[in-house]
């Protein structure tokens, strides 16, 4: 008897265009990043309370792609004092974007997810900015996806 070959899993066919599709990316996502021996560390040593950061993560990325209102807060100022305890280096950036990357591939396909990576990367260079004490172009706040790029306007 032969064995079964192995087939890579079904590319995704939708975009993050709900509310739920930014949970299932978020609740993966972070999963992951829990998990990973390079950046779970971090949330280990703070002792992350993951059943209040989820739905915080939930509103931000809704306010980012879909234009949500409900996310209330200053994202890159929250990391201040985790950077404090946990000191951020490139390896830690790199991999939160590998993992940011890898989760959205699996799952969706289209212009909001590249649009959602692409704010990964934003927010990732104002983050090693602010942390590094830079102040440069580019660390102004993160757009909504509905100011900047939004059909008709």
């Amino acid at each position: 008897m032969g064995t079964i070959p192995d087939h890579p899993p079904p590319l995704p066919t939708t975009d993050l265009t709900t509310r739920d599709d930014i949970d299932v990316f978020v609740r993966d996502f972070y999963r992951q990043v829990a998990q990973d021996d390079v950046i779970g560390p971090v949330f280990d040593g703070m002792r992350v309370d993951w059943g209040a950061h989820v739905p915080k993560l939930i509103d931000f990325w809704c306010w980012q792609l879909l234009g949500e209102r409900g996310y209330d807060g200053h994202p890159l100022r929250a990391h201040e004092p985790v950077a404090e305890r946990f000191p951020f280096g490139p390896e830690h950036y790199e991999r939160w974007l590998e993992l940011f990357d890898t989760t959205m591939d699996i799952n969706f396909i289209g212009p909001r997810a590249d649009l959602a990576k692409h704010r990964a990367r934003r927010m990732a260079k104002a983050l090693d900015r602010l942390l590094g004490g830079v102040s440069a172009p580019g660390s102004e706040p993160v757009q909504p996806y509905f100011a900047v790029s939004a059909p008709g306007r």
